[in-house]
C-alpha cells in the first residue's frame, strides 16, 4: 500500500528526476512527504512560484532534453507559476509543472482556490490535464515526460486533486518511461539542402531553438568552417555558435547590428535550423520574407511552418540528426568566401570595445564593464539574462559558445535572471554562474537569493540600477518626449539588501571599480550581488552622454 503522493514520486524517480523546485502547499502534502524517502531527488524550496517555474525552465535548458520539474499549489500558486510556463512555451523548453488541486467532489462549486487548470494552461502548454485516479498516475506521468520532450519540446501541466494523493492504494504498477522517437531527415531532405546551398551566391544560416547538444554545435561549426557559411543566431540563442569562430556573423535580437539586418535582406538563401521565425528575430517580420530569397526551414514540429515566413523547403527534423547529416555534407563555399568574411568583419566591428574610451556618464560606463567581463568570464560560464534595456549589452558584447551556456527568456519575461541563476548554480556548482538583471527585474524575483543561501548556491547577480523601467522609458521618449509616466522607481539599498540575504554585496559607481568587486565576489565563497549604478541616459549600447 502507498498513498498517491508516493506513487507519483516513484514515477519521477523512474524517469530519472534528481531535482525539483517548489513552493510548498497543503494541496500536495503527500508528495512532500514521499520526497523524504527519495534523498536522491533534491527539493529546492523557492520563495515564490514564478521563481520555481523559471528555475525549472533553466534546468530544462541545461538537462540535455530531460524536463525541468516544479510543484506548486492550486489557484494563486498556479497563477504565479504561469509566467514560467509562458516562457517555456515560447522558448520550446521541456518543463513539467505539477499543481495541487481541490478535492474532485468539490469541483464546480468555486471552492477555496479553485480554478480550471486545463482552460488556464491550455494556450501556455503543450498539454494540460488533471489526474482523476491514483491508478493513472504512472501512465499520466510517463505521457507528460514524453509530450514535454517530443517533437517541438515544451511545457506540460498535470493537476493533482487532493483525493488522489492522500488515500493509500494498492496494486498500482509503474509504467516504463516512453522513449522519445527521433525525428530524422530523409535522404531527400539532406539532398535538397545541399542542392539549395550549391545554387546560392549569398547564403546565411540562421540557428535557434532548444536542445542543441554540444556535439550538434560542433558539427555546425565544422560545416560552417569547411563551407565558408556565415552563421547568425536567433534572439537569445547565442550559445549555439562560438562567437570566436571565423564564420560567426552576429545575433538577430533587440537592437541588432544594422549591417546584419541589411545583410539578411541581401542573402539569396536563408537556411533556418531549429529556430521559430519569431517577431524579434525577424525584426517584426520585416526580414526573411521569401520572394527572390530562397528559404529552407528545418524544425522538429511542422506546426511552426508558415507562421513567420513561407519557406520554399520545409523539413521536419530534430536538430541532433540534422546536425549529424550536415556535418557529412560536402559544399564548395569558395564563391561566397568574401561574403562570409564581410559578415565576420561586420560582427567584429559591432562588438568591439575600445577600453580607453570611457564615457562621462553619471554612474558606471556599462560598455567598459562589459569589456572587463569579456576577459573575466571563463569560457564555460553560465550566463542568465533578464528583460530590459541593459540586456542590449549582454547580447552585443559578451562572447558565447559551448561549453558555456546562455539562459534567457525568449518571451521577454522580467524576473527570469535571478531564479534561473540560482537554479543553474545548484545544478552546476562547479561553474561560474552570472545573472544579469535590471533593478526592475531584480525586484520581481530577487527574493530567490534566500533560496541560494538556503541551498548553498553561489551565483553572482549583477543588478544594473538606473531607477527606471528603462525599456518603457525609452519608448516613452520616442513616442511622447519629456512625458514620463509609470516608469520612475524607488529602490532599496541593494548592498544592504544583498547582505541581509547572507550574500556578498558591493556597489560599483565607476567602471574602474568593477574588477575589484568581481574578484571579491568570487573570493567570498557565497552568493554575490553587485549593484552597478547606471545613468538612465545610457539606455542603449549606442547612447552617448
Amino acid at each position: 500500500m502507498a498513498h498517491g503522493g508516493k506513487i507519483l514520486v516513484e514515477s519521477l524517480n523512474a524517469h530519472g528526476v534528481r531535482r525539483v523546485s517548489c513552493v510548498a502547499g497543503e494541496s500536495y502534502l503527500p508528495v512532500l512527504d514521499a520526497l523524504l524517502d527519495y534523498p536522491d531527488i533534491e527539493v529546492i524550496t523557492c520563495r515564490q512560484e514564478s521563481g520555481a517555474s523559471f528555475m525549472a525552465d533553466g534546468w530544462g535548458n541545461l538537462n540535455d532534453g530531460a524536463p525541468g520539474v516544479a510543484f506548486v499549489t492550486r489557484g494563486p500558486g498556479a497563477c504565479n507559476a504561469s509566467i514560467g510556463l509562458h516562457t517555456a512555451m515560447q522558448a520550446s523548453t521541456p518543463v513539467i509543472l505539477f499543481v495541487g488541486l481541490i478535492n474532485t467532489k468539490d469541483r464546480g462549486r468555486e471552492a477555496f482556490q479553485e480554478f480550471d487548470l486545463e482552460q488556464m494552461f491550455g494556450s501556455l502548454s503543450k498539454w494540460a490535464a488533471v489526474i482523476d485516479k491514483a491508478e493513472d498516475i504512472p501512465e499520466m506521468v510517463a505521457k507528460a515526460f514524453h509530450v514535454a520532450g517530443s517533437g517541438r519540446p515544451g511545457p506540460v501541466v498535470l493537476g493533482l486533486p487532493e483525493d488522489i494523493l492522500f488515500p493509500d492504494v494498492s496494486g498500482v504498477q509503474q509504467v516504463t518511461p516512453l522513449e522519445v522517437s527521433e525525428i530524422a531527415p530523409k535522404a531527400d531532405d539532406v539532398a535538397a539542402i545541399q542542392e539549395a546551398l550549391q545554387g546560392a551566391e549569398k547564403p546565411i544560416v540562421l540557428v535557434g531553438g532548444s536542445l542543441w547538444g554540444d556535439e550538434d554545435c560542433r558539427a555546425l561549426e565544422n560545416l560552417a568552417k569547411n563551407s565558408n557559411l556565415p552563421v547568425v543566431t536567433s534572439f537569445r540563442r547565442q550559445d549555439i555558435f562560438n562567437h570566436k569562430h571565423e564564420c560567426y556573423g552576429g545575433e538577430l535580437g533587440t537592437g541588432p547590428n544594422p549591417k546584419l539586418v541589411e545583410r539578411m535582406g541581401q542573402a539569396d538563401l536563408v537556411l533556418i535550423l531549429n529556430a521559430r521565425v519569431n517577431e524579434i528575430t525577424t525584426q517584426s517580420y520585416a526580414i526573411v520574407q521569401g520572394g527572390d530569397q530562397k528559404i529552407v526551414h528545418v524544425h522538429p514540429s511542422s506546426s511552426v511552418f508558415g507562421k513567420g515566413c513561407k519557406a520554399d523547403i520545409e523539413i521536419e527534423s530534430q536538430i541532433a540528426p540534422m546536425a549529424k547529416a550536415l556535418a557529412d555534407m560536402k559544399i564548395d563555399g569558395g564563391k561566397w568566401e568574401v561574403w562570409c568574411q564581410e559578415a565576420r568583419r561586420d560582427y567584429e566591428e559591432w562588438s568591439g570595445i575600445d577600453k580607453t574610451q570611457e564615457q562621462n556618464w553619471d554612474g558606471a560606463d556599462v560598455t567598459q564593464i562589459f569589456g572587463e567581463l569579456r576577459e573575466l568570464l571563463p569560457e564555460d560560464a553560465i550566463i542568465t539574462g533578464d528583460a530590459g534595456n541593459f540586456s542590449g549589452w549582454v547580447q552585443r558584447y559578451l562572447h558565447y559558445g559551448r561549453p558555456g551556456r546562455l539562459l534567457a527568456p525568449v518571451s521577454g519575461a522580467m524576473g527570469y535572471a535571478v531564479p534561473s541563476a540560482v537554479g543553474a548554480a545548484i545544478a552546476r556548482p562547479d561553474k561560474t554562474v552570472v545573472g544579469f538583471c535590471g533593478d526592475g527585474g531584480f525586484m520581481m524575483t530577487g527574493q530567490e537569493l534566500a533560496t541560494a543561501a538556503h541551498h548553498g548556491a553561489k551565483p553572482i547577480i549583477l543588478v544594473f540600477n538606473n531607477s527606471v523601467f528603462g525599456t518603457i522609458r525609452m519608448h516613452q521618449e520616442r513616442e511622447y518626449p519629456g512625458r514620463h509616466s509609470g516608469t520612475d522607481l524607488t529602490n532599496p539599498d541593494f548592498v544592504k539588501l544583498g547582505e541581509s540575504y547572507g550574500a556578498f554585496a558591493a556597489r560599483v559607481e565607476k567602471a574602474a571599480d568593477f574588477k575589484n568587486a568581481w574578484d571579491e565576489a568570487l573570493k567570498s565563497g557565497k552568493a554575490a550581488l553587485i549593484e552597478i549604478v547606471m545613468d538612465p541616459r545610457q539606455s542603449t549600447t549606442r547612447s552617448e552622454p
